[in-house]
């Protein structure tokens, strides 16, 4: 079975540059989100008639495993003829990607297969691959390059959009927050990585915090939302540009759990 490299289409280009430099280890956190770290990859972009062409990132949702290696060929064939500027592909039949999962799979009963993809970027010399489940390009700030920019796709909605206050009948307040992206280019962005359509967030003593996200997705010309909560996972999926409504009945039940709980212990509820 052969291998083949299918190239991306990205919104930089980084053939003919120097080599790239890999920081793992959660070492980026995002700019006030203190609970969440990325691994990225960082180039320089090429020069042009106006001098420095700075760097660009790569940022990864969902990394699993990286390796880099030395050479000028890709270690895989072309599913289509090599253009130049062609520097990011999704690399399918991966036999690396068949082994990482079945290990996670073996160990962890965490399968890889369907919402993992074996990304390849090739450099001057040199070519990255990781194993994530989406990628992000953009320009870091200069000034602070380890920082990610407020409008990350994985970034929290606060740092975007005001909150709509609501009231659930368990008697808890609750907020909303809707991405201020245009759809059509939140559905084109979700082709690369997952976009954070909505945030729903408990008000507990007085403090707002997310308990849940719902997150745009689309993979092989389909679109789907799942909704997430931390140390849970997804909760609820709907196909297609889902509203904030269609994910109610599940967060409601979850608040109405959250109340119960509390009323047991004696705390407060509003």
């Amino acid at each position: 079975m052969r291998t083949l490299a299918h190239p991306l289409a990205v919104p930089m280009q980084a053939d003919s540059v120097l080599s790239p430099r890999f920081v793992y280890g959660h070492c980026a956190p995002f700019t006030g989100n203190g609970d969440r770290d990325t691994d990225a990859l960082w180039f320089p972009q090429p020069h042009g008639d106006d001098g420095d062409g700075g760097e660009g990132r790569v940022t990864f949702e969902g990394l699993d495993s990286v390796r880099a290696c030395r050479g000028e060929h890709l270690p895989y064939e072309h599913a289509v003829p090599f253009t130049r500027g062609n520097w990011v592909y999704q690399v399918s039949d991966s036999p690396w990607m068949t082994d990482r999962h079945a290990y996670e799979f073996d160990h962890y009963q965490t399968p890889l297969t369907g919402s993992y993809r074996h990304y390849l970027f090739k450099f001057h010399d040199e070519f990255i691959e990781a194993i994530a489940q989406g990628i992000w390009l953009d320009r870091p700030d200069p000034t602070a390059p380890l920082r990610l920019p407020n409008d990350h796709p994985l970034a929290r909605l606060e740092l975007q959009t005001a909150a709509e206050n609501r009231q659930s009948p368990s008697g808890l307040s609750w907020e909303l927050r809707r991405s201020p992206k245009e759809h059509s280019a939140l559905i084109e962005d979700s082709k690369l990585c997952s976009q954070r359509l909505y945030q729903f967030n408990l008000v507990l003593d007085g403090t707002s915090s997310e308990s849940a996200s719902v997150w745009l997705r689309t993979v092989d010309g389909r679109t789907t939302c799942r909704m997430t909560r931390a140390w849970v996972g997804e909760v609820a999926n709907h196909d297609g540009l889902a509203s904030a409504e269609h994910f109610f009945d599940v967060w409601e039940q979850y608040v109405g759990e959250v109340a119960a709980r509390r009323r047991a212990m004696n705390k407060p509820i509003a």
